[in-house]
């Protein structure tokens, strides 16, 4: 290939990328900070089938900063978890998330964070791995 139609080439591929680039910039959403406070005011709800119809909220920057400074566990688990109720059930107290059944604490925990981000996904492993041999190569 002579270095004319290489540079052809170069110049074709650069083209085509420009152009897609400028499709993602004219098909993508604005971002808008009004929005994002928005998400943070709404309230969300999930059902779960032994808890029933959970409403909470997400939590705040704010709230995520000052659940940083608590540095027992328990703890952190228990403030934001009453973090995220507070705005739907306005009684609820600290005092009693602690007071929950245990079980169905984690059940809660679990509901409200799976989609939030805040539980690591555990990777799922295959059912049916290969397995070792004993056989000499």
């Amino acid at each position: 290939m002579s270095k004319e139609e290489e540079e052809k080439r170069v110049a074709e591929y650069q083209k085509v990328l420009e152009a897609d680039d400028a499709e993602d910039v004219a098909k993508g959403k604005l971002f808008d900070p009004r929005e994002l406070l928005l998400e943070a005011k709404a309230m969300r709800q999930k059902y779960h089938k032994r808890l029933g119809l959970v409403n909470y909220s997400v939590l705040t920057f704010d709230d995520m900063l000052s659940l940083g400074a608590i540095t027992d566990k328990s703890e952190s688990s228990k403030t934001m978890l009453w973090m995220m109720l507070r705005k739907a059930y306005p009684d609820l107290r600290k005092e009693d998330v602690g007071m929950f059944p245990g079980t169905k604490v984690a059940e809660l925990l679990t509901l409200v964070t799976r989609d939030e981000g805040f539980l690591p996904a555990t990777p799922k492993q295959s059912k049916v791995g290969s397995k070792a041999t004993r056989t000499r190569k």
